[in-house]
């Protein structure tokens, strides 16, 4: 004899459904007493899985009186997971900037994966009771691309999203020629000219001097000389001075003015050394030092210049020997237990419907592919 569960009535829904303020009676928008409640239940054996293999389960169903029991069944949809990241490298540690993304997609929607028709041993006195095991694709392997060795455009393009690389250079030259951050980054912006093997037409083509670059170097101690600044507080460097202004914003303007310049009256100048045509070398007094940066009119001209450097020489790690990449890619599934039934009146009827889950479907058990 099934096991038919029912519903008890609690006391305190009984009380209010007798109080004279209530606008309706509780009891039939909850349920009868003694009404039957069919169950369906499930556990895995396991919430990892690896990929070609399969995951074991236990499940458990009711039915209500005048149903049959058909079969039980797992599905379950698939889940990707993909993170990226790159980092720049070209520029040492002046510019450590990494750019990230994470992606979560159904790569398929529920199917079933497993059917079990029912038998009437499952029945355990209280309830019916499948074991099984449910397979799982060697397609759905994780991948990983950690720091190669070489180069692979093919593969970048198959495991990054369209557009990665281009937001990725448009954040570096933001870094490192607008006028708002090339201040902070002027180290970055020297050690990506001293490094990157840049020819002299390139150079040229935005007004920099050419450089012989010949030897084993690659012309590194002649793009060292071409990129000179004053480093000492000497009299006979200063070949000029300039005073601070700022804008409506608030934005510091730096005033540079001839060597022989006069100050007005309680106005403040400071020297400006001599150093190559695009650097701006200063005295700050806030810093007691001389500070460096890449004059506004040039930033413009090194965007173009940088912009010779393919994706992938940005985030070479010379160093090591290694692009700077960093992708996984991971399967989950998510799985559901159902029972199937029909009336018993009507088991010889294929046209009869039958009922997806005797209750409510069961709860979904995330399986992760390993």
């Amino acid at each position: 004899m099934k096991l038919n569960i029912t519903k008890v009535l609690l006391p305190a829904m009984a009380a209010a459904a007798m109080t004279g303020c209530a606008n309706h009676d509780l009891i039939p928008d909850i349920t009868e007493v003694g009404q039957a409640v069919p169950t369906v239940y499930w556990e895995v054996g396991s919430t990892v899985c690896k990929a070609g293999e399969s995951f074991s389960f236990k499940g458990k169903y009711n039915n209500l009186p005048g149903r049959t029991p058909l079969r039980s069944e797992v599905w379950y949809q698939i889940v990707r997971n993909d993170n990226a990241q790159v980092s720049a490298s070209l520029a040492g540690k002046a510019l450590s900037y990494t750019q990230t993304v994470a992606n979560v997609d159904t790569m398929r929607s529920f199917q079933c994966h497993a059917v079990y028709p029912h038998q009437e041993e499952y029945w355990d006195g209280h309830q019916n009771i499948v074991n099984g095991v449910v397979p799982v694709s060697r397609t759905l392997s994780p991948v990983r691309w950690v720091e190669p060795e070489e180069w692979d455009q093919e593969r970048f393009n198959t495991y990054y999203p369209e557009g990665f690389a281009a937001e990725f250079l448009a954040k570096v030259y933001e870094y490192l020629t607008s006028e708002e951050s090339a201040p902070s980054y002027y180290a970055a912006l020297r050690n990506v000219y001293l490094n990157y093997n840049f020819t002299n037409e390139q150079f040229t083509a935005v007004g920099l001097p050419q450089i012989d670059l010949s030897g084993d170097d690659g012309g590194a101690g002649n793009k060292s000389e071409a990129w000179f600044t004053t480093t000492e507080q000497e009299p006979e460097n200063v070949i000029g001075v300039y005073f601070i202004t700022y804008d409506e914003n608030g934005k510091t303007i730096y005033n540079e003015r001839p060597a022989d310049y006069t100050p007005s009256e309680g106005q403040v100048v400071y020297p400006v050394y001599k150093a190559a045509e695009w650097v701006f070398c200063r005295y700050d007094d806030n810093t007691g030092t001389i500070v460096n940066s890449v004059r506004n009119e040039w930033l413009p001209k090194f965007r173009t210049l940088l912009e010779n450097i393919p994706f992938q020489d940005w985030i070479y790690d010379s160093s090591n020997g290694v692009y700077k990449v960093e992708f996984s890619r991971a399967y989950d599934v998510l799985a559901q237990f159902r029972s199937y039934d029909k009336e018993t009146s009507r088991l010889n009827d294929p046209d009869a419907p039958e009922y997806e889950g005797v209750t409510s479907p069961t709860d979904l058990k995330t399986i992760a592919i390993n």
